[in-house]
């Protein structure tokens, strides 16, 4: 059983790459935690779902959701998390988290507790997926920043206890497995 996180800026590759670290399982379960097809905000996102969807192998089960916890319980599979990012833009909206950066982390840790001990409990491999932080730039509202603390947060604590971490860049992947951590600022003690 291994765990790894899969980082890197967004549409670099990394669901394609977390695909390849699952090529030698039969079946996987695919949290997809992005809206549904039929919920996308446009035709292009709801083209980009299908798309990924078809691409997948016909015995991998994908499942929409924001529950991560209650599907890894679930899965009898290996699990592929794809977004970390999705997750915490939709618990922000579902929890109205957005006024306060310290307040969203809280809530967030909330979830988070029980999440990251079945991340590291269940007996088969899980590649969790997420965004790196402010590759695009400074963040431009309070909103956004709020959004980029947060996630920062998430992938710091997920960071913290995979097994493998590892970095799309330029086309490559970067093993930052053995490389040391930084600390986050809003780390409760």
């Amino acid at each position: 059983m291994a765990t790894t996180l899969v980082l890197g800026a967004a549409r670099n590759g990394k669901s394609d790459y977390a695909a390849a670290l699952m090529a030698d399982h039969e079946t996987v379960t695919y949290l997809a935690t992005g809206p549904k097809r039929e919920e996308a905000p446009d035709q292009t996102w709801a083209d980009r779902v299908e798309e990924q969807q078809a691409a997948r192998p016909e015995a991998w089960q994908t499942v929409v959701t924001t529950e991560l916890s209650q599907a890894m319980i679930f899965s009898r599979n290996p699990v592929i998390i794809d977004t970390l990012s999705h997750w915490v833009w939709q618990m922000l909206d579902r929890h109205d988290l957005w006024r306060s950066t310290k307040g969203a982390i809280a809530r967030l840790d909330e979830e988070l507790e029980d999440l990251l001990v079945i991340y590291q409990s269940l007996p088969h491999d899980i590649v969790a997926i997420s965004d790196e932080v402010g590759w695009g730039g400074e963040a431009t509202s309070g909103l956004e920043s709020t959004y980029r603390d947060a996630l920062r947060h998430v992938n710091d604590r997920f960071s913290a206890v995979s097994q493998r971490v590892h970095l799309l860049v330029g086309g490559r992947v970067l093993d930052l497995s053995d490389s040391p951590a930084v600390h986050s600022f809003y780390a409760h003690d």
